[in-house]
């Protein structure tokens, strides 16, 4: 019995150690935060989220990133509030995804900062875009982090902006990505 239960151990040990590469060469967020900035004439609007996902396939060089929506959180409930039920539509539209591809060299064994572009279809507030995103994967002790700041035009989402606060809420909003990769 225990000669039984050994070789069920070493064959399971063996089949693990047997996996393809391809198989250990992903990633997901460990830690991550998601924030956006807006600079208007009348009010800077900003707000943090730290529930974001996602996941790199490093051999495929390709990702998916989704970002819950209503888990943003603002310095004030009135502008979540907002937010969430008169711009972003969090009901209807609880996620903005980015899912795609990056170039760019990428050493995981070697410490360094490595630029990339991430190209691919960002969706936010039901509306889809092809976008390409520059990014930096840094390398240190082994540890692996994703940055990123880019902007965003609301109108390319048909984000509506109604008339009497046009002067609180930019028509480009800067978006800031920062997140800790875990193996799989």
């Amino acid at each position: 019995m225990v000669t039984k239960i050994s070789a069920g151990i070493g064959l399971a040990l063996l089949l693990l150690a047997a996996t393809p590469a391809a198989a250990q060469t992903r990633s997901q967020f460990g830690s991550s935060t998601v924030s956006f900035f807006s600079s208007a004439p009348l009010e800077d609007i900003e707000a943090t989220n730290k529930s974001s996902r996602g996941v790199i396939d490093w051999e495929k060089r390709s990702f998916l990133i989704a970002i819950p929506i209503k888990q943003f959180q603002f310095r004030s409930g009135m502008m979540q509030q907002h937010f969430n039920e008169n711009y972003l539509e969090s009901e209807k539209y609880p996620e903005c995804t980015f899912r795609g591809t990056f170039a760019g060299p990428v050493d995981l064994t070697k410490d360094g900062d490595y630029p990339v572009t991430a190209s691919g279809d960002v969706t936010l507030h039901g509306v889809t875009k092809k976008r390409n995103i520059p990014a930096t994967i840094k390398v240190r002790n082994g540890q692996v982090s994703l940055y990123s700041k880019f902007p965003i035009r609301v109108a390319d989402h048909k984000i509506s902006i109604p008339k009497m606060v046009f002067k609180k809420i930019a028509e480009v909003v800067d978006v800031t990505l920062d997140a800790q990769l875990n193996r799989l």
